[in-house]
């Protein structure tokens, strides 16, 4: 943390006297402040205003525009600047007058709950806080990256176990829908079958109220009307229990549907959470394109990582972990079949290789620790494929570096 606050460039009537524009403020400021009080849509909205084609740029390309455009005065700037002023007008008039000691214990009272992105702004662009204070308030914000990269790693871990419980729901649902619909198609044949014998025995009924009163045929309608009695009680018993099943197929399949409500319903949660998480890590240590030694990841900006091995259907994860982290991403399976010049070329235009051998096959360990030899390239062989374990070596890789 620097000594000294940036200089005033430019003195205006009320406000500008006490509070520095968002170019004035001190470099380690900027990218924490925009990312802590700027969401993605709000990004976009002062971009527009600023006149800038946007159209299909992703999240880390809005920021790093408007982070080109705060070392001077110009139109993105100024817009930027407006926006955050009118944003925090209310929190502006309530404490950029306030006395250092009060602003400062207001900080600590907030840090805690969460809700500190307009005291950090106003903190970051008031010209007479201690450079104590500003140290601290720093430090804090920085570690709230690192803290919240792990609570990305266990909510990811949560969404992904839900995202499988979500998929045998779905299943079970869809072979329980078939079974009813199976089970319904044979409970309207059994009522068709049941009619037919309720119409023949009626028609047996009549014929027999009709017909000469002979012993003979009066014996022989009987014993077909004994007959037709004992199919019609087998048929309603079947019948009884295709209902039953057919009503506790119903019950199981409105309980499914409940339980996949509330599995996507959890699902969406983790999904917002998780992606608030990602915001709230790129927005106090992601890349910017002035990224200089002040930065937390200045190690691992446009640093190249390869992944060799791992679990290939978290392949997406690990990029996006890398990627949040400031690096460009390359990824290797580890399988041999097809020879090692592949491996080999990754290799040669990476600057840090991540080996877990739990999913790797012992020829893609020892080959891969061979070419690093070989291309005088840094390793880094992991027990585990997790992605706590991965984040853990693009940590420790940065602080040796540094």
């Amino acid at each position: 943390m620097p000594k000294q606050i940036g200089d005033n460039k430019k003195n205006t009537k009320g406000m500008g006297d006490r509070l520095n524009r968002i170019w004035e403020i001190h470099r380690s400021f900027k990218c924490p402040v925009i990312g802590a009080c700027l969401d993605i849509n709000e990004h976009r909205k002062v971009l527009k205003r600023a006149k800038c084609r946007i159209k299909k740029l992703k999240p880390h390309q809005l920021h790093r525009i408007i982070m080109e455009n705060l070392n001077d005065q110009n139109g993105i700037s100024q817009k930027v600047d407006s926006y955050l002023r009118y944003k925090y007008r209310d929190t502006i008039a309530e404490l950029a007058d306030l006395d250092e000691d009060e602003f400062f214990a207001i900080w600590k009272d907030v840090i805690h709950s969460g809700k500190m992105n307009g005291v950090f702004y106003i903190a970051a662009i008031r010209k007479d806080l201690p450079v104590e204070y500003l140290e601290d308030i720093f430090g804090e914000i920085h570690m709230l990256g690192h803290a919240n990269l792990a609570e990305v790693m266990w909510a990811r871990r949560d969404a992904q176990r839900q995202a499988e419980a979500n998929q045998k729901i779905t299943k079970l649902l869809k072979q329980e829908k078939m079974r009813s619909k199976t089970l319904k198609k044979e409970n309207a044949a059994t009522i068709s079958a049941l009619n037919e014998t309720h119409v023949l025995l009626q028609r047996l009924k009549s014929g027999s109220d009709k017909a000469e009163p002979k012993a003979k045929n009066i014996d022989k309608n009987e014993f077909e009307n004994a007959n037709l009695k004992e199919k019609l009680r087998a048929l309603e018993n079947k019948n009884n229990q295709l209902l039953d099943q057919l009503h506790y197929l119903e019950r199981e399949k409105r309980r499914l549907e409940i339980e996949l409500f509330d599995i996507q319903s959890t699902n969406h949660l983790l999904a917002d959470e998780v992606k608030q998480l990602i915001h709230q890590i790129s927005s106090v240590v992601g890349p910017e394109n002035n990224c200089d030694e002040t930065c937390p990841q200045y190690q691992l900006c446009a640093k190249r990582i390869l992944i060799v091995g791992g679990m290939t259907k978290m392949k997406h994860m690990y990029r996006q972990l890398v990627e949040s982290s400031g690096g460009e991403f390359d990824y290797h399976d580890g399988y041999m079949n097809k020879g090692s010049q592949k491996m080999e070329a990754l290799v040669k235009r990476s600057d840090l290789i991540i080996c877990p051998v739990n999913c790797n096959s012992h020829g893609a360990c020892e080959k891969v620790k061979k070419l690093c030899r070989k291309h005088s390239k840094s390793i880094k062989m992991l027990p585990s494929s997790s992605l706590s374990s991965i984040s853990g070596a693009l940590m420790e890789s940065s602080i040796r570096l540094n």
